[in-house]
């Protein structure tokens, strides 16, 4: 009876296939291009004259758009509840080429409108191969619910993951910024 309970767990750890997150697997590169664009005004810096109250201004258009075109899809998952899941990447400022990736889910209307939109972490700059590499591992982790603080600043030294959130800076839904905690 041991033996059949341990192959039973056996089977059902086996068989349990690992989430998809390729985005080409998921989206065509027109809609990939696409949903770059619609997260670019959250997760880029403001383009020059723009505020966080006109930064959705036709105005601005052509800089997220290029903003976006710029940036990397890495993840992208769609949970039973139609939460999307994505983690992005982009060309930090730095000598030699580093990236930083955003990762976070946010949910869409019937319209097509962002009606939900949460930002996970931020990782510190990194160059690319190893981007990628602690993104993937973040992001398994993230999409499974399962604890990050290991990863954050304050905990992983002397590795470097999480840049935010921070023991001062977390994601506030509302606003869809980062903010410095308030006591």
């Amino acid at each position: 009876m041991k033996y059949l309970l341990i192959l039973s767990l056996f089977i059902c750890f086996s068989c349990s296939k690992p989430k998809d997150t390729i985005p080409q697997n998921h989206l065509s590169p027109e809609k990939i291009e696409d949903f770059k664009y619609k997260i670019s005004r959250y997760i880029e810096k403001l383009p020059r004259l723009a505020t966080e109250k006109n930064k959705f201004d036709k105005q601005f258009d052509t800089t997220y758009k290029l903003s976006a075109k710029n940036s990397e899809l890495m993840h992208y998952y769609i949970d039973e509840e139609n939460y999307i899941y994505f983690a992005i990447s982009k060309i930090a400022p730095s000598i030699k080429l580093k990236k930083t990736t955003t990762v976070g889910k946010l949910k869409f209307d019937k319209n097509d409108s962002i009606v939900f939109y949460q930002e996970a972490f931020r990782t510190w700059k990194m160059e690319p191969k190893e981007l990628e590499e602690k993104t993937k591992l973040l992001f398994d982790k993230y999409l499974n619910n399962e604890d990050l603080s290991d990863y954050y600043t304050v905990n992983s030294n002397p590795e470097f993951f999480i840049e935010f959130p921070d023991e001062i800076t977390q994601f506030d839904t509302i606003s869809r910024t980062w903010k410095i905690k308030t006591k």
